[in-house]
């Protein structure tokens, strides 16, 4: 369904853009390399997702696999662009890349916590500057957007609270648990309550170890951040690539961040809907004329190359284990 939607509103956007601009003039104002950079936006941001999965999986001492790594971020990130399927995809891609399970959820959950963290700190930067900088006024999508970044920093919190002093968390989890065991019968079976309360201990456990490894976690905030930025940018190298310039790096990706924290509102795939009706309020007044081309043209790099890259890295990927399947050691037959 959000699919659909999605491609109805994109195909709609690339008819009216054919209908009312000069295409021959349009393109004669393009920049292709700022086009292409922002293309290289997308791979560059999973790609630094991959290596932060990676640091972080050598930093506990897992064998752990580079290129098993960059299943978990390419892939993962195709199907959390589909929808709900996305979260355990990729943690059994972590697992399959080589970080044994207690230690995947840990590192997963650490990292969505450098996220959600890093995030926020940017949303709440693009909130001040909407409102002070660029004196904007306390419309709807404006309070949204707030609303939204006070729920990530009660996120933050939540979780931080669960590293510093887990606890209270783990006798939720009993309760949980014990629940469970007098209403399922796989969780009524002689010491699955406490073989499952053996794993909550083992992972409060890593996320204690975790918290006191500093070294990884300024490589995390860092990647992060990185990351962050990579995504946030696409919208300046469009704006750059259309031949505009009044606006300057830093407010693109301040509006580009708020764009992103109101489309979360809609539980689509792609955000569908959402993430086009943000767009269009913030940087209607930025793009102007341009405002359609530009929104066909971050959706194309944001979504559909997001789905098109690890479509594509997915199936390069079953092809060559076939291929070693087909052909052990070389291309001997048993």
């Amino acid at each position: 369904m959000g699919l659909t939607i999605g491609g109805g509103i994109l195909v709609g956007l690339v008819v009216y853009v054919g209908r009312t601009m000069d295409l021959r003039e349009l393109l004669a104002g393009m920049r292709p390399v700022w086009l292409v950079a922002a293309a290289l936006c997308v791979p560059f941001s999973e790609s630094v997702d991959a290596l932060i999965f990676f640091g972080m999986g050598r930093s506990l001492g897992c064998p752990v696999s580079l290129l098993g790594c960059f299943d978990a971020a390419y892939i993962g990130e195709f199907y959390y662009k589909l929808g709900p399927a996305g979260a355990p995809v990729q943690l059994k891609l972590m697992y399959d890349a080589g970080m044994p399970a207690t230690y995947t959820a840990s590192i997963y959950t650490w990292k969505a916590v450098a996220n959600t963290m890093v995030y926020t700190c940017y949303a709440v930067a693009a909130l001040a500057y909407e409102l002070l900088w660029r004196r904007e006024s306390l419309g709807s999508a404006v309070i949204g957007a707030g609303a939204l970044i006070a729920l990530y920093l009660f996120l933050c919190g939540l979780a931080l609270f669960t590293a510093v002093r887990p606890e209270p968390i783990q006798r939720l989890i009993r309760r949980i648990l014990t629940f469970l065991s007098r209403h399922w019968k796989v969780m009524a079976r002689p010491g699955m309550v406490d073989k499952g309360m053996d794993k909550v201990e083992e992972f409060c456990q890593q996320l204690r170890a975790l918290k006191g490894n500093r070294r990884m976690f300024v490589g995390l905030y860092l990647g992060m951040f990185v990351e962050l930025t990579a995504l946030f940018a696409v919208p300046f190298f469009l704006y750059r690539g259309l031949g505009l310039t009044d606006c300057s790096f830093w407010e693109l990706v301040m509006v580009q961040c708020l764009v992103m924290v109101l489309s979360r509102i809609i539980m689509l795939p792609g955000n569908a809907g959402g993430a086009e009706g943000s767009f269009y309020l913030f940087m209607g007044p930025i793009f102007g004329q341009h405002l359609a081309v530009g929104m066909v043209l971050w959706r194309f790099a944001t979504f559909l190359e997001v789905m098109l890259v690890g479509g594509l890295w997915s199936v390069g990927r079953f092809a060559k284990r076939s291929a070693a399947r087909s052909h052990p050691r070389g291309g001997e037959t048993a």
